[in-house]
């Protein structure tokens, strides 16, 4: 079971995390979300404390923006208004969590904006979207925007600075474990709060919201394939938006596999990129292309490793 933007809901308001026959958890869209939503309170905290105003200027903004847009097309469409479940909410502050805190604010409003409008709703909205709404906005932002979007400052000063994988790609010292910890660097909301999120997340897993299969295999693949390639398995765990991707992105319901091996397969898949991107790509952080490339073979994971039909025979 898992817990993140977007949930699959029957007419009853009720989840569909799983192939056929269905049984019911108990679980609706609201109860998910605020979970999810408490899960990264620690971690909200976490960024206004390391950035003061910027971290609040971006996650407000990408919260109301969210909210006001898919406020604006469900009535567009005459549709009924449905913000109060909290989902648009919670995609604007992941997507909050996939920016630096140095975008200009016009940037982070269009990100939300694309997020909501062509994430989600050009799909058909909740349920129905293939892609993961707030990487569709982060994608969008980068492709557009790129110098922007890779400028990072210092939680100290607030002075121009690289992202840890920069440094690391560049061959410059990096950051230790107590400073990937601590978010004492530049880089993404997201990237900063690496202990609130592991806090998050495996309170998430604990309470049986996220499906601990995904996180095992992603960070998993990526510490053994590190390994293998002589680098510091547990730096690249902690550096980047590994952590936050493996537990609030990578257990989306609706844009990942709903079966326990579709789960693997998608967790080794996503680590299996990521560590191609980081270790050969131009741009040295690829989470948010990790999990888009796995989101479309999503469909396909579902078909293949679907389970096998029980009590049916097969006449010649």
């Amino acid at each position: 079971m898992a817990a993140t933007e977007n949930v699959g809901k029957s007419p009853s308001g009720l989840l569909l995390l799983s192939a056929a026959p269905h049984v019911h958890c108990g679980l609706t869209v609201n109860k998910i979300v605020l979970t999810t939503l408490l899960s990264l309170l620690p971690a909200v905290l976490f960024a206004v404390y390391l950035y003061g105003f910027e971290a609040v200027r971006i996650i407000v903004v990408c919260m109301g923006v969210a909210v006001g847009t898919e406020a604006l097309i469900q009535k567009l469409r005459n549709k009924p208004i449905t913000v109060s479940d909290g989902t648009a909410a919670l995609t604007g502050l992941i997507l909050a969590f996939t920016l630096s805190p140095a975008l200009p604010t016009w940037m982070a409003v269009i990100g939300a904006f694309v997020a909501i409008a062509l994430g989600k709703h050009a799909f058909g909205g909740l349920g129905a979207n293939p892609f993961n709404p707030a990487l569709v906005g982060k994608v969008f932002l980068v492709t557009s925007f790129f110098s922007p979007m890779t400028k990072w400052i210092s939680p100290v000063n607030s002075q121009p600075v690289s992202s840890p994988l920069e440094m690391w790609a560049a061959k410059q010292q990096v950051p230790g474990y107590q400073e990937l910890l601590l978010g004492n660097f530049g880089g993404f909301l997201g990237e900063a709060v690496v202990l609130p999120l592991i806090f998050g997340g495996i309170a998430l897993v604990v309470l049986g919201y996220v499906d601990w299969r995904m996180p095992a295999a992603f960070l998993g693949t990526v510490f053994t394939l590190t390994n293998f390639l002589g680098q510091d398995p547990v730096w690249h765990l902690l550096a980047g938006g590994l952590v936050f991707a493996a537990f609030y992105l990578a257990g989306d319901p609706v844009t990942t596999p709903y079966t326990k091996k579709g789960r693997w397969a998608f967790g080794i898949g996503a680590g299996i990129i990521l560590v191609v991107i980081r270790q050969w790509g131009g741009y040295p952080e690829g989470v948010a292309y990790a999990i888009l490339l796995m989101n479309g073979l999503t469909p396909l994971i579902n078909k293949y490793l679907r389970p096998k039909r029980s009590g049916v025979t097969r006449h010649a």
